[in-house]
Formats: structure tokens, C-alpha cells, sequence
């Protein structure tokens, strides 16, 4: 025998079979969308799960795993899809793999104790301070690691030797003797290759050290030779595993009492049941047809995937999701409606066949003030039947338009960011159940990817035509350079004369489309969403400081101040706010006489039809404007010095949500009001 297991390398692991009960937890994790750290929390309820996937991360990325979170690092370095994957693989070598009777009560034996192992050092770890609780759980776990390969390769035979599906020293010996090796040599061979720069390796091999040599040791160690100690016989505390916690950490009777309680009140159901052989084969015949079942349905979620990636833009793609919902679930109707960050509202996307109205639907994402904000901001499913405040008029309005007796309202993230929802109608609290079947449930993290690769991929669209933008601009600006230099040459040449004011208009041009390309560009690295707590008063000063020097000073223009205390802080993007105020103060700059006054301005204010804003007022004692200059103010094209790139400012304000107004006159000079709304936007991670 000895030759058999000189040949174990650490591909042997993708042979050693998982917990059935463990992987159906995963691959339903995986299909429902889960999020890293659940998945994380479900492998570590298995070793030979816990090893795969540390094995495939290690193998395939050439950035070595965080060695006190192996297991983390490893399932982020993956994704979803490649864990689904091997899963999948695990499930289908538990499905076709012949147990005896003797093999399966051992096999069960093996996956309760490797649990139990992983559970009483995820405990131990914090009472006695270690800060590793990951890194102290995996020990746990793989501490039988090498059981699970000798008796998968010798089978009846390596049972007969009277061992026990738990890690001890005399079952180290009884292996010696056998095949000259044992299992905790094994373990550390198939571990050892994964090049963590932990103690992990050697706290296997030497878990059954001299005590003496233990206690001077690493933690991790002593952590691992108290846990195997539990196992001897987890349901009940003995006198020796009480000596050794007090002798190993100090910990008294009352603290390794309450530890012990803690571990045996997470161990797995089953383990009531491990010398019941009929009871294990029922739980195996169980398990099987479960990871049967989710095997079809993980094919039917490729099927999704792939019609899903037949849409060419949004439209197409609500179109196919809203068809899959229809055929798949008890709904009466499918309605999408896509978050719109920068005006934070959900947009209704109209699809074929359904009434206009979808395609006009605006609701606000306000504080929780629908069930659609109260969806996407938990990040929780929200129905009709039973919500937690009363209906408000969008909620009645979806209804209606849903086409059902209630709605429920099901949010789209990916990886965190908040994407939409899309409402279901629905007639009964018994459709509301059917829609938490697994093959409904899936549609969400799938419709999620498919939304946000099309984001990604129009960002992409966008970042290249900003590309070309930037190499069309380096090229108009420079013959826009030598235009302005020679206008300039020109106005001194005809200084006095009638022509001067052509030049001046030459030159007015010239900076009008220089600000358009600017704001053009500008808008290529302006934040894609609104921060969430922006002070205002702040912004202005530092506008003041960006345009100072260039415009001001050389003028010996007089800012004066009246900027509102307390100003509540607001959500926006204060790139644009800024590039809207400078524009503002160079105009206003340009417009006074030497010596003239700028005045600036915060206040709150509320409208009817605008809410509550803060307004930004720029005002200048200039000559001001006609009433004809004033109605063409913010027209493409305006002949008046002032009016230089205000179109492209009120470009700017839309963008913002915001508004913008003149208000000007000969005696008082001109202002401009900008009104920036106050929203309050939750951390929905976008």
C-alpha cells in the first residue's frame, strides 16, 4: 500500500467527495445571487470544498491568497461562475459514486466530524483573542483532510484497520504501521502547494507533537491540538479537554463550559443520525435528487444567459427579461423600471404590447416613500400584500398597471450597485410564494449581470467616443490658437477704428467654442453619480480661489459674500457645480467695469414644483441686459459678450437636475440664480 499513496499530489483533492447537503447550499447561493462572504461561509462548512477552491484560485491567479482569509480571497479571485462550476462537478462525483452501507456510515461520519472541527475552532479562535477566525476554521476543517483522501483511495480496506472519521494520534499509528504513512502527512502534502504564507502547513503535520513543544508554539497550533481534543467526543465535555483548554489558554471551567455549549449548538442536524444507516441512506437518496434538480436548473439559467445576450440596448433587453417572467412565474404583467442616478428616480422602460404610461413612470427613490425605493434601497424583495407603511400613490398606480391584485417589487444589484427593480403583478399571497421558488429567484442576479455588462459596455462606448473627442479637440484647438493670436494682432492694428469691434466678435467666438469643447471633455471625467453630502458654501469659496487669479485680480473686481450659515449639505456632483460657477464668475467678470462688484449668494429655498433646493446666486453691477438679450439668453447662438457659453451652462444645469434663471435689468446689473435640489441619496453602492 505504501506506493499508493507515495503518488497523492494535491490534484487528488478534486477526486475526494463534499457534503451533499453543503454544495446544495452553495449552488442555491450561487443561483439566487448571494454575495462573497455567504458563499465564503458556506464552503467553510466543508474541507474538501474549502480545498478545492483555495487549489483552483492558487493554480490560476498568480497573486498569492491572503493567507488569514484563504478561503475569502479565493472565492473573490474566482467569481461566481467558476464556483458554481465546481460545485457542479462536486455534485455530479456525489450522485454517481456507489456507496456501501459501511462507506456511506463512514463517509457521514468523516463530514460531521471535519464540521464539528471547522465549528470548534471558528470558536475557540475569538476567546482566546486570536485574530485569524478564518485562517483557525480551515485548520479545523483540513485537520481530516488526509482521512478523506487514504479512505477514498483504500476504501472497506482502510476502515477495517478500526479507525475513525476524526483526526487522533493512535489512528496516526495504526496508519504507520499499515502504509507508512498517515493522514496528517497526507494532508500536509495536498495543502502544501497552495504557498500560503501561514503556519497552516505545519500546524497539520504537527498536530500531535509533544505537549511541551505545543505550548511554547504558535497559537495556531495550540488552537488546533485543543480543537482535536473536542473531537474525541464532541457531545460531551470531558475531564481531559478541560485540563488541556486551562493548561493550553488559562480558560477556566465556566469559560470552556460556555464554549462547548456555543460550538454544539451550530453542529449540523445529521450528526443525531450517524448510526442510524437507514436514516443516512434516506438523507443521501435526498440529497442526490435535490443536486439533480438544481443541475436542470442550472442549465435552464444558461438558457436565460444566453437569450438575455441577444439584446442589443436596454429596451431589448427588459423586452426578453419581461417575456422570461411571463412564461416562468405567476405573473400578470413585468414591469422594469432602470435607476436613474443623477436625477435619483426609477424610469419605466416601455416594452412591446404594454401601455404608454410605463415608459413615462418617474418614481422617486426619496427616503423610502414607495416599495420600489424601499426595494432597491434594502436590497430586499418589498409586495403590496404586506408592507410596512401604507401604499402611497405610486404604489397604487404600479398596481393597476401590474395588472394584479398586488405587486411585488424585486430589486436588480451587482456586486452592490443598485441597478432597478422590476414590479410583478400578482393576484394572492400564494403567487408571492411561488415567486420564491429557486427557478423564479434566479432570474434576478441573472438579469442583474445582463444589465450591468450592457452599462459596462456603454460606458465603454462612451469612454472611446471621449477618446476620439479628446484627439479631435487637441486638433481644433490649435488652429483655434493662432486664430485667436492673430485676431489679437488685428485688434491693436485697428485700434480706434470701426473694425475693432469684427475682431472682438472673432475673438468672443473663438472662446465660445473653446468653452463648448471644454465642457464636452470635462464631461468625459465628471463622476458618473451624485456624492452624497456636498457643502455648498465650501464649493463657492474654492471657485472663488480657482478664478481669482486669472480673471478677477487682473480687473480689480470686488467679490462680496452673503453665504447662508447652516446650510444643509446636498446630493451632487460638484465637478459640474464648479464648472457651472466658474463659468458664471468669468461672465459676470467680464461684463463689469474695472473695479465692478460680483456678488455671491447661498440660500434654502422650496417651490411648489421644485422642492426644496439651495440657490447659488452670481450677481454683477454691470450694465445688464436688454429685455431681447434676455429672452435669447440661453439660445445656441447670442451675440452679447455676456451671453459666451450659456447654452453650454444650461447643458450643465440639466445634466445637474437643477434649474437656472436671469434676472437682470440697467439700473441693478444681472444675477443668475442657480437652484441645485436637495436630495438624500442611502448608500446603495453604485
Amino acid at each position: 500500500m505504501k506506493a499508493s499513496f507515495e503518488i497523492l499530489s494535491e490534484q487528488d483533492v478534486m477526486d475526494l467527495l463534499c457534503m451533499p447537503q453543503v454544495l446544495i447550499d452553495l449552488i442555491e447561493a450561487c443561483l439566487s445571487g448571494s454575495d462573497e462572504q455567504s458563499l465564503t461561509d458556506i464552503v467553510l462548512h466543508d474541507a474538501v470544498l474549502s480545498a478545492r477552491i483555495i487549489l483552483a484560485a492558487s493554480k490560476s491567479n498568480s497573486q498569492p491568497l491572503d493567507p488569514f482569509e484563504p478561503v475569502s480571497s479565493a472565492v473573490k479571485q474566482l467569481g461566481v461562475a467558476v464556483i458554481t462550476g465546481i460545485a457542479l462537478q462536486s455534485a455530479r462525483q456525489v450522485i454517481q459514486h456507489d456507496f456501501t452501507p459501511q462507506q456511506l456510515s463512514f463517509q457521514y461520519g468523516l463530514w460531521f466530524s471535519s464540521q464539528v472541527s471547522g465549528i470548534v475552532a471558528r470558536c475557540l479562535a475569538p476567546s482566546v483573542n486570536y485574530p485569524h477566525i478564518e485562517e483557525a476554521q480551515l485548520c479545523g476543517l483540513l485537520q481530516n483532510l488526509g482521512i478523506y483522501a487514504m479512505f477514498f483511495r483504500a476504501g472497506d480496506n482502510y476502515v477495517r484497520l478500526d479507525v475513525h472519521p476524526w483526526s487522533s494520534a493512535v489512528q496516526c499509528q495504526l496508519e504507520e504501521a499499515e502504509y507508512q504513512v498517515d493522514h496528517l502527512q497526507v494532508a500536509a502534502k495536498l495543502v502544501g502547494p497552495w504557498n500560503l504564507d501561514s503556519f497552516l502547513v505545519d500546524t497539520i503535520r504537527f498536530l500531535y507533537a509533544d505537549l511541551s513543544q505545543i505550548e511554547g508554539g504558535h497559537p495556531l497550533l495550540k488552537i488546533a491540538r485543543l480543537t482535536q481534543q473536542f473531537c474525541q467526543s464532541p457531545k460531551r465535555l470531558f475531564p481531559e479537554t478541560e485540563e488541556l483548554a486551562e493548561h493550553l489558554f488559562g480558560l477556566t471551567k465556566n469559560e470552556i463550559d460556555y464554549l462547548s455549549a456555543w460550538a454544539k449548538g451550530l453542529y449540523p442536524h445529521y450528526g443525531d443520525a450517524l448510526n442510524d444507516l437507514e436514516t443516512l441512506q434516506k438523507e443521501m437518496a435526498a440529497a442526490c435528487e435535490r443536486l439533480t434538480e438544481l443541475s436542470f436548473v442550472l442549465a435552464t439559467q444558461e438558457a436565460i444567459r444566453s437569450r438575455l445576450g441577444l439584446a442589443q440596448n436596454p429596451k431589448e433587453l427588459v423586452s426578453i427579461a419581461r417575456q422570461l417572467y411571463l412564461e416562468n412565474s405567476p405573473a400578470n404583467e413585468a414591469i422594469f423600471l432602470l435607476l436613474d442616478q443623477q436625477h435619483f428616480q426609477l424610469t419605466g422602460i416601455l416594452s412591446d404590447s404594454q401601455p404608454r404610461l410605463i415608459g413615462e413612470l418617474k418614481v422617486s427613490m426619496e427616503a423610502q416613500s414607495n416599495l420600489l425605493a424601499a426595494a432597491l434601497q434594502s436590497g430586499k424583495v418589498t409586495d403590496s400584500f404586506h408592507p410596512l407603511q401604507p401604499l402611497t400613490v405610486d404604489d397604487h398606480v404600479l398596481i393597476r398597471l401590474a395588472k394584479g391584485a398586488g405587486i411585488s417589487c424585486q430589486p436588480f444589484l451587482f456586486d452592490g450597485r443598485a441597478l432597478g427593480v422590476v414590479v410583478l403583478g400578482i393576484d394572492s399571497t400564494h403567487d408571492l410564494q411561488r415567486l420564491e421558488s429557486l427557478p423564479i429567484k434566479m432570474f434576478v442576479p441573472v438579469v442583474s449581470a445582463a444589465m450591468m455588462k450592457m452599462s459596462v459596455d456603454a460606458q465603454n462606448y462612451v469612454t472611446e467616443g471621449g477618446s476620439l473627442l479628446r484627439r479631435v479637440s487637441h486638433e481644433v484647438k490649435n488652429p483655434l490658437t493662432i486664430i485667436g493670436n492673430y485676431t489679437e494682432v488685428l485688434n491693436h492694428s485697428l485700434a480706434g477704428t470701426d473694425n475693432q469691434e469684427l475682431t472682438q466678435s472673432i475673438q468672443k467666438e473663438v472662446r465660445r467654442i473653446d468653452d463648448i469643447l471644454n465642457y464636452y471633455l470635462n464631461q468625459q471625467e465628471i463622476p458618473g453619480f451624485p456624492e452624497p453630502s456636498i457643502d455648498l458654501n465650501q464649493l463657492v469659496l474654492d471657485t472663488i480661489d480657482a478664478v481669482d487669479d486669472g480673471e478677477l485680480q487682473s480687473r480689480q473686481v470686488e467679490i462680496r459674500l452673503d453665504l447662508q450659515d447652516k446650510l444643509e449639505n446636498v446630493a451632487t456632483n460638484p465637478v459640474l457645480v464648479k464648472q457651472i460657477l466658474v463659468n458664471l464668475l468669468k461672465n459676470a467678470a467680464a461684463a463689469v467695469s474695472e473695479k465692478g462688484i460680483i456678488q455671491l449668494l447661498t440660500r434654502a429655498g422650496y417651490s411648489s414644483d421644485n422642492g426644496r433646493h439651495i440657490e447659488v446666486i452670481v450677481a454683477d453691477n454691470g450694465p445688464g441686459l436688454s429685455t431681447e438679450q434676455q429672452e435669447q439668453l440661453f439660445q445656441p447662438v447670442v451675440g452679447h459678450e455676456k451671453e459666451t457659453g450659456l447654452s453650454v451652462i444650461k447643458g450643465m444645469v440639466d445634466d445637474l437636475g437643477g434649474r437656472i434663471s436671469c434676472h437682470s435689468s440697467r439700473e441693478s446689473g444681472t444675477s443668475f440664480h442657480l437652484q441645485i435640489p436637495c436630495r438624500i441619496v442611502r448608500q446603495l453602492k453604485a
